[in-house]
């Protein structure tokens, strides 16, 4: 493992609690998202929790996984990893409005450069987070997630690119002949052949690893028709979990079957020398746009949404809850290879609605001195008070 890269800047532990979050959130509904990324929402949080006290804390460093100290680290770590990942990028960054004190020390836990500024000319505003969305996504995503008006007055945002091309690329085969895609031209079979123990059958689902260039792979999960789209990710995300899941589908005898499977014989000329897997599959694109407060309880947003519950004193100095929370995903797979990118948004609003003016009960009494006529100034070092310069203001400066 060498310095810099994703293997030495996350642990085991930090992998298994991105991994867990994925997981929760994908399963706590019926109805499976068409694209999602959990790690762009986990980095997230982890910035978030940075900012929080007490219970709004404690909830969000339960959804992300890891101690205090562990997630403080969490994004330079993340940073730092994917610097020399070639098939992969994250970027994260905040956006405040002119009314809201940020906490320093919050800022520091930062990348660099990350920290930008919400000028209250909504559409100047869009454009650059847009231009941002964009431009850390290569062009897949155009648009940030959230929507932004005058109640706007922070966005946290995540931006996660995957890019690789397949070691084995697929050829296109026509159509499929069995399934509800069956004979329809529209749909084009991409196929392959593996001499690689890529593929596990297990008793509800099969999963192939795709393996890129790079160091990602696209595991494909399929299961029987009576089986739930939630079960079978759930069997896919624990294949991706454990190496030993399942049975390696060479291990298998001719005649045996399974989720999407069959296992044949046949006689050649020369003798086997390694693993002999057909794939047939279908390329797909697909996006989808994310309410993440759908699934608050999920992924730990419950008190950071609440407007008279949250806590966020060490992020800003004015009170702030989380008021929209989005993600943009979109995936393709073809024959040549994979690519994905995820933008995921939190749009944060001052508590109880735009500040107010505070009272102002006290009596002040003010002095007022006018220079009308020629003076003297001098500029000095605050710290150890060496004047820098001096002079005498003879005349005013004419027009």
């Amino acid at each position: 493992m060498s310095e810099g890269t994703l293997e030495h800047a996350l642990t085991p532990a930090d992998v298994a609690a991105a991994n867990a979050l994925t997981k929760r959130w994908l399963l706590a509904n019926d109805e499976l998202p068409s694209a999602a990324s959990g790690l762009g929402v986990w980095a997230l949080l982890a910035i978030l929790a940075t900012g929080a006290l007490e219970e709004t804390e404690e909830e969000l460093l339960a959804a992300v996984g890891l101690d205090a100290e562990c997630t403080a680290a969490l994004p330079g770590a993340l940073a730092e990893g994917v610097a020399s990942a070639p098939a992969i990028s994250l970027a994260v960054a905040a956006w405040a409005g002119a009314r809201v004190t940020l906490d320093p020390e919050w800022t520091t836990g930062l990348p660099a450069d990350a920290v930008g500024s919400l000028t209250g000319d909504t559409a100047a505003d869009k454009a650059a987070l847009d231009a941002w969305a964009s431009r850390n996504t290569r062009g897949l995503i155009e648009t940030m997630p959230v929507d932004l008006d005058e109640a706007t007055a922070l966005v946290l945002a995540s931006a996660l690119s995957v890019r690789t091309r397949w070691r084995t690329p697929f050829e296109n085969d026509g159509s499929l002949r069995e399934g509800p895609w069956a004979r329809d031209p529209r749909v084009k079979t991409l196929t392959a052949e593996y001499h690689e123990d890529v593929l596990r059958v297990g008793a509800n689902a099969s999963v192939l690893t795709v393996r890129g260039e790079d160091d990602v792979d696209v595991l494909l999960a399929v299961g029987y028709d009576d089986v739930t789209p939630g079960q079978v990710m759930a069997r896919l995300l624990a294949a991706a979990n454990n190496p030993d899941w399942g049975r390696s589908a060479i291990a298998l005898d001719a005649g045996k079957s399974g989720p999407g499977v069959r296992i044949a014989e046949s006689y050649e000329e020369h003798p086997q020398v390694a693993p002999e897997i057909e794939v047939h599959t279908v390329g797909f694109d697909v996006t989808a746009d994310l309410d993440l407060l759908a699934d608050a309880e999920a992924l730990g947003l419950e008190l950071a949404s609440d407007s008279d519950l949250a806590q966020f004193a060490r992020l800003a100095t004015q009170p702030l809850h989380v008021a929209q929370a989005k993600q943009t995903c979109t995936a393709t797979f073809d024959a040549t290879g994979f690519e994905a990118a995820a933008v995921t948004a939190f749009g944060m609003s001052y508590m109880g609605g735009l500040p107010t003016e505070p009272d102002r009960p006290h009596r002040h009494v003010r002095a007022r001195v006018t220079f009308d006529r020629p003076f003297a100034y001098l500029a000095r070092h605050r710290p150890t008070g060496l004047v820098l310069v001096a002079g005498w203001v003879a005349e005013p400066a004419l027009h």
